[in-house]
């Protein structure tokens, strides 16, 4: 079969590797479509991703590749449960975990000590094949193959909401407008919060406009604390930083509410330096957020059904398997251009 392959940072090549071997109990093989480029894809593509590499030394060669839609091929044995058929369209759960950690144990298999996910530590989407446990695909019916590659980093926002205890009528910041800030404004707002979404770049403030977004602010404008403020009445009841940036999640403790929420979103290598008597004063909670449960994937389907008919047009542009390459560099130099860059596999 045909996938690209991300020899070395900055190098990906698109090669026959070999099939993938036949689905085992409880497995199923799946025809990828569609896969989205994010963030995480861009990091390990230029050699800075900030996780432990698989098995312990270099991350390379890897076929990345998480977010993603497939249809079934094939089904091993003991799938009837999952009531999957062969010709289901699906999004993947592209994490696994041990089971056995202090994290699985407590219920939060996200942070799973030993977690692996597809397209970082093993083999993921950009292929013609791919093998996965069946009760990590879920049937998306009649969505299209593009929102079906946004469930996953819907999954992420939704796991963010979850964890920042979003509820209706409360005022949410979101910090970055990028896809995940994007997915973190559609989450809060089917769970009734009403949303502020902060981004420099002026293409995103109107995706998210479109999107449902009560309003927007260009952060380089000043003030960004005084507006939210604004925005929200008082302090604001949660922020979700999908930035990494350090400048961000300080503006986020400044304008978040006393027993207010921060949740950290963004992946990122910086520190930041945080003024440590608002915590005291304020009382408020700051969380991090990482990846997804089973749970966030399946509400996450509901999400971008929800939402599929102004989601729906707004996701690209698409690249053929050949050029995944040109893919990663348009995703990483083009943030103006791109919404959610995606790349076709097969079909």
């Amino acid at each position: 079969m045909r996938a690209a392959v991300t020899k070395a940072p900055g190098v990906v090549e698109v090669s026959s590797v070999a099939d993938p071997s036949t689905p085992g109990p409880g497995e199923v093989t799946l025809r990828p479509e569609l896969v989205g480029v994010c963030g995480s894809d861009l990091h390990l593509f230029d050699g800075h991703l900030p996780v432990s590499p698989k098995r312990g030394g270099s991350p390379y060669p890897v076929i990345q590749g998480h977010e993603i839609c497939a249809v079934v091929e094939a089904l091993g044995e003991a799938t009837a449960p999952t009531g999957l058929s062969i010709g289901d369209r699906v999004a993947v759960w592209p994490l696994t975990s041990c089971g056995s950690c202090y994290p699985c144990r407590v219920g939060r298999a996200s942070v799973c000590d030993a977690f692996q996910l597809l397209g970082v530590h093993v083999d993921g989407g950009l292929a013609e094949q791919l093998v996965v446990a069946a009760d990590h695909v879920f049937r998306i019916g009649d969505l299209s193959a593009s929102l079906g590659a946004f469930v996953e980093p819907m999954a992420v926002a939704v796991h963010a909401a979850e964890r920042g205890r979003v509820d209706a009528g409360e005022a949410v910041v979101v910090l970055g407008g990028g896809a995940i800030g994007q997915a973190s404004l559609l989450a809060a707002k089917a769970r009734g919060a009403r949303v502020l979404v902060s981004e420099p770049v002026a293409a995103r403030r109107d995706w998210a406009l479109a999107l449902g977004a009560d309003e927007v602010a260009d952060p380089a404008a000043g003030d960004l604390v005084g507006r939210a403020r604004a925005f929200a009445g008082g302090g604001v009841s949660v922020v979700v930083d999908t930035t990494g940036a350090p400048a961000a999640l300080r503006s986020g403790i400044e304008m978040v509410a006393s027993a207010g929420r921060v949740v950290v979103v963004g992946i990122s290598g910086d520190e930041a330096p945080v003024p440590l008597g608002r915590f005291t004063e304020k009382e408020f909670d700051l969380l991090g957020s990482s990846c997804h449960e089973r749970g966030d994937v399946e509400a996450a389907v509901d999400v971008v059904r929800a939402a599929a008919a102004t989601l729906g047009g707004t996701l690209g542009p698409e690249y053929a398997l050949e050029d995944a390459a040109e893919a990663f560099a348009f995703a990483g130099a083009h943030p103006e251009r791109a919404t959610k860059v995606l790349v076709r596999v097969t079909g």
